[in-house]
């Protein structure tokens, strides 16, 4: 039963090893090998260093990389087993210029080399193009091969998933009561409705206004009114009768 055991052991590591062999032997893209030695020359050292780390078959076809500086990838602990990772996250399926990529408008999402990651533009001009807040320092530094290129940033993209999804607002335990609103005032009347014209109305008290018709006398009244009457009717018969005396006498 020992024996079976270690037989099993040596049969697994000799399969990692043919697998590692393979993976080593496994021709590089000769675009890519233009580009590394064009990222020597602008001292991206350490760049180079995770490329060669990482396993050759991640790296063929089309790639654009953004390459950190050799003090910013001094600052960070990056396990082995992350490496490839780590270079596909600063990388995206397409060889872009960085006069294409000052086309992109702000905003966008472009993904990554992994899957489900994802960078937003956030474009302010030539000198202020930023990649989720890092900004590209030394554009074009890969030119020389058609499917490679690479431009210098001044920090790590650190990966972002669900970025198209918005957090839902927190939800309160214990809401405060609502208050009741205060029933809002009448507003006064119009000044056009309090102020009329003279004429216009009358108090409610005051009886509607009909034909005219002259004010009734009283009793005295009428009774000196007759008097009055007849008085004048004695005094017109004397005064015609001395008229007619005085004019047969004459």
């Amino acid at each position: 039963m020992a024996t079976f055991g270690a037989l099993f052991i040596l049969l697994v590591a000799l399969t990692k090893h043919s697998s590692a062999a393979a993976l080593s032997n496994w021709p590089r893209n000769p675009h890519l090998l233009a580009a590394i030695e064009e990222m020597k020359r602008a001292n991206y050292f350490s760049f180079v260093m995770l490329i060669n780390m990482s396993p050759p078959v991640l790296l063929e076809g089309n790639l654009t990389f953004f390459m950190p500086d050799d003090r910013t990838l001094s600052r960070i602990v990056l396990p082995t087993d992350e490496v490839s990772g780590f270079v596909l996250r600063h990388s995206i399926p397409k060889p872009l210029l960085f006069d294409y990529l000052e086309h992109i408008p702000t905003g966008s999402l472009i993904p990554t080399s992994v899957p489900g990651d994802m960078v937003r533009i956030n474009n302010e001009g030539r000198r202020s193009f930023f990649i989720d807040n890092v900004r590209i320092t030394q554009p074009n530094v890969c030119v020389a091969g058609s499917s490679i290129r690479c431009h210098g940033i001044d920090g790590v993209l650190l990966p972002v998933t669900n970025v198209t999804e918005s957090p839902s607002p927190p939800c309160l335990r214990n809401p405060a009561p609502l208050k009741a609103m205060p029933t809002p005032r009448a507003p006064p009347p119009a000044v056009s409705d309090v102020i009329q014209p003279l004429g216009s109305a009358s108090p409610a008290s005051a009886p509607a206004a009909g034909p005219f018709t002259p004010p009734e006398k009283s009793a005295s009244s009428r009774r000196l009114g007759a008097e009055g009457l007849v008085k004048s009717v004695l005094t017109g018969i004397m005064v015609s009768a001395t008229v007619e005396f005085l004019r047969n006498t004459l």
